[in-house]
């Protein structure tokens, strides 16, 4: 794979994508696909999974280059953010319920991070996301991820602030529990 290495030459692949040359959009691709990946595989469900996202990702971009604006970001976080899109809308497809929780169970902000994750290969990290259930799996990856708030979490998923913050809780509590068993498994227990 060729990495591209200046913004002159990130500049000219735009460029050559919105002449539809065939050559530039391979590159591209080549250039983003993993970190597209592993996005969508994030975000993928049963009925819609991250190949299909990563494809329909790059349709997206190549349609939509002509709209990139370097001034407003790199073209890396305007591609995830495509597949971020594409992946909530598929959720959004799939009629996915959130239970929604009045202020009165309102669950303050975790400020402990999942320390143990580090002890884990990224594959084996990917694989204990995806089986956390589906509400859970997408605000814990909007969140930590992504770098998205509370408010815009609720906001993007049509949830309260309350219950973003509730499903951040228990997709940390339960992922701890699943990577503290893959580790006893791993190292015999502590």
């Amino acid at each position: 794979m060729t990495r591209i290495k200046t913004i002159q030459n990130i500049k000219t692949l735009i460029e050559r994508c919105k002449n539809q040359e065939e050559n530039a959009q391979k590159l591209l691709f080549e250039q983003f696909a993993g970190l597209v990946f592993t996005t969508c595989r994030r975000y993928s469900t049963s009925s819609y999974p991250a190949k299909d996202l990563l494809q329909d990702t790059f349709i997206k971009v190549f349609e939509k280059i002509h709209s990139y604006d370097e001034k407003k970001g790199k073209l890396e976080s305007w591609i995830i953010r495509i597949a971020i899109n594409l992946a909530l809308n598929a959720i959004r497809d799939n009629k996915l319920k959130f239970v929604n929780f009045d202020s009165k169970n309102t669950i303050t902000d975790q400020s402990d991070e999942i320390r143990s994750l580090f002890d884990l290969s990224e594959e084996e990290i990917l694989q204990k996301i995806e089986e956390l259930p589906l509400g859970y799996r997408t605000v814990f990856n909007l969140y930590v991820f992504n770098d998205f708030s509370h408010k815009a979490i609720a906001k993007e998923l049509d949830i309260s602030v309350s219950t973003s913050k509730t499903q951040l809780y228990k997709a940390k509590k339960m992922l701890q529990t699943k990577i503290t068993h893959v580790q006893k498994k791993k190292y015999g227990g502590f």
